[in-house]
């Protein structure tokens, strides 16, 4: 594993420290935040909710206002893990679980159809100020940091010369089956866009709002510090979410922010809660191809397995 830069370290010391400071005090407080409606449709493990102390400072953020009323239609799809589960009781796990096989036919048939991969930057861009977007745009997203992004996702996204964002939990980075904290520095490098995905994957709905603060700071801080580039694209764990998480996402400095709830219209009313498409792992290309609502390969088509010429 790779050393950590001194002033690495610190931050993530200095985080560390102060959440469980934070969390101690909120546990042995008996105000407790109010229960929030959580807005993903997979409801996860929850927490126990972690509580407010009597003195704590109350967080007030800023309200998020629309810098404009424009809209794109770009599917945002969003991947966990590139590789075959072959145990059979692992259920979450398959349905989670794209293979290698299924995901590099995907991504061929995106490139013979003319899909052009782009940024949630140039999402924003284009929903912020007009700018162009290629045709037939979409967004490839892969959650948590698992090490199949860097070693099956992205030698198949550099062949078909295609971009992604990486939604990275820092506080797993070295744990089985995540990535290392090299290669989280050399997807960087290799023009893959790297996310926060908090700093230990909680449901931020069942936690104090202090708690919450420092798991956004703190991966944003992290993954910045790790890679030397700004870390503005952010993914609630879960696809949980409230507006005081909202809007602590806003006030960390991040420019967007994706759930797990499904569509493709993106508005800038909607920009710290953009749409997203799960991609199954029962899906084959076809199926792919109609939940993102993109042109459907013809009845027979086979991936050839080599990067096909653009249709447009």
């Amino acid at each position: 594993m790779a050393a950590w830069p001194r002033a690495l370290v610190a931050v993530v010391l200095v985080a560390l420290a102060t959440g469980s400071a934070v969390l101690t005090s909120s546990l042995a407080s008996t105000t407790a935040r109010p229960t929030q409606v959580a807005t993903a449709d997979n409801a996860p493990v929850v927490l126990p909710s972690a509580q407010l102390g009597p003195t704590a400072p109350a967080i007030q953020p800023p309200q998020l206002t629309a810098t404009s009323n424009d809209c794109v239609n770009v599917p945002i799809v969003y991947y966990h893990y590139i590789r075959v589960d072959t145990n059979p009781r692992d259920t979450l796990g398959q349905q989670l679980s794209v293979s290698p096989q299924q995901f590099q036919a995907q991504m061929d048939w995106l490139h013979q159809a003319g899909v052009h991969p782009v940024t949630l930057a140039q999402v924003w861009a284009a929903i912020n100020g007009g700018a162009a977007l290629p045709s037939r745009p979409i967004v490839l997203t892969f959650d948590d940091g698992h090490s199949d992004f860097a070693t099956r996702a992205v030698p198949v996204l550099l062949r078909e010369g295609f971009i992604a964002t990486s939604f990275v939990v820092p506080g797993f980075l070295g744990r089985s089956s995540y990535m290392t904290y090299q290669q989280v520095v050399e997807v960087s490098n290799d023009g893959m866009v790297i996310g926060a995905h908090t700093m230990h994957h909680i449901n931020l709905n069942a936690v104090s709002l202090q708690l919450a603060k420092i798991e956004i700071d703190a991966s944003k801080s992290v993954l910045e510090g790790l890679t030397g580039r700004s870390v503005l694209d952010f993914a609630y764990p879960y696809g949980y979410h409230d507006p005081a998480v909202v809007s602590l996402v806003a006030q960390d400095g991040f420019r967007d922010a994706v759930v797990t709830t499904w569509g493709t219209q993106q508005c800038a009313s909607n920009r710290y809660t953009l749409h997203r498409i799960e991609v199954a792992g029962s899906y084959n290309v076809w199926s792919f191809a109609r939940a993102a609502g993109l042109p459907v390969p013809p009845p027979g088509w086979a991936d050839s397995g080599l990067p096909p010429s653009r249709t447009s």
